[in-house]
């Protein structure tokens, strides 16, 4: 949605608005199971995923494992996985509290809190990622929530706040990650490039962002600095559009790589949260998305 665009972008935000959900709630869909999703099932998380970039669904059947996260993805046009750093060899993760080794070294390996971010945030430009299947095997015996907030809102936010703020998010030298570098080397070298922007094919909207205090740097002028701020007080707000939720056993997240935090969580010896996660390169297949 272009700038200049007044009239297009007016039509598109009021249709917007009026649909996007006022609670998680509005965005569950319960299914038969993740391996044997009827018409209806699929087409009533399109809906959510039209209305919210995002929408949550119940498993009837709790049976989960890694190919079933990838065939209810593909149900959905998601193929093209990401096989990051700390994924199993066929590209899922398994979010579970690990001490030490690689993958003890990063945050959504641990009970700790997770700050506002969009996945993938660090990768570079080849390796852009559009959507994301969270699947929720055990909660965690306190804690673990997550707050979502769909990218097109946090846009109509900031734009009718100063449209300013819109050209600073899409200036290509806005937000620089830099190399991730240990005792062996580097593993990722250093990441330049907008919050927003456009795909080069479908034209639809795209978010990278990270709300950490360190390891981000960005483009220092004042335009960013209070676009920036303008970004925090909206995914602060508790009366705001953001929406909050505990996926329970069973249930599961499917998003357009929306916004999205989590809190600190307690684990016992019988109760160890476990979560499967895949992120892939393709966006939700019948979703449409502003343009």
């Amino acid at each position: 949605m272009l700038l200049t665009d007044t009239a297009g972008y007016r039509e598109w935000r009021a249709v917007k608005l009026d649909s996007y959900p006022n609670s998680a709630a509005e965005l569950v869909t319960d299914i038969d199971g993740l391996t044997h999703l009827i018409p209806q099932q699929k087409e009533e998380i399109l809906a959510c995923c039209n209305r919210a970039n995002m929408a949550i669904y119940s498993c009837r059947d709790r049976q989960a494992n890694r190919a079933a996260i990838r065939t209810f993805a593909g149900s959905f046009g998601l193929s093209r996985i990401d096989h990051h750093l700390c994924a199993t060899d066929d590209g899922v993760s398994e979010l579970t509290v690990t001490d030490g080794g690689l993958r003890g070294d990063y945050v959504p390996y641990s009970s700790r809190s997770l700050s506002w971010h969009t996945d993938g945030y660090y990768n570079d430009p080849s390796r852009r990622l559009q959507a994301v299947v969270l699947h929720c095997v055990l909660d965690a015996a306190a804690g673990g929530r997550n707050a979502v907030l769909d990218p097109e809102i946090a846009y109509i936010h900031l734009r009718d706040a100063n449209p300013d703020y819109i050209a600073a998010f899409e200036h290509p030298e806005c937000m620089q990650i830099p190399a991730n570098n240990n005792a062996a080397g580097e593993i990722r070298a250093a990441v330049t490039g907008p919050v927003f922007w456009y795909d080069a094919v479908s034209g639809a909207l795209r978010m990278r962002y990270s709300a950490r205090k360190k390891n981000i740097r960005w483009r220092n002028n004042a335009l960013t600095k209070a676009a920036r701020a303008c970004l925090t007080d909206l995914l602060g707000d508790e009366d705001g559009p953001v929406l909050r939720f505990t996926l329970k056993p069973g249930q599961g997240l499917i998003s357009n790589n929306v916004l999205h935090d989590r809190t600190a969580f307690v684990d016992t010896t019988e109760r160890k949260r476990f979560v499967y996660r895949a992120r892939f390169f393709d966006s939700i297949s019948g979703c449409e998305e502003l343009s």
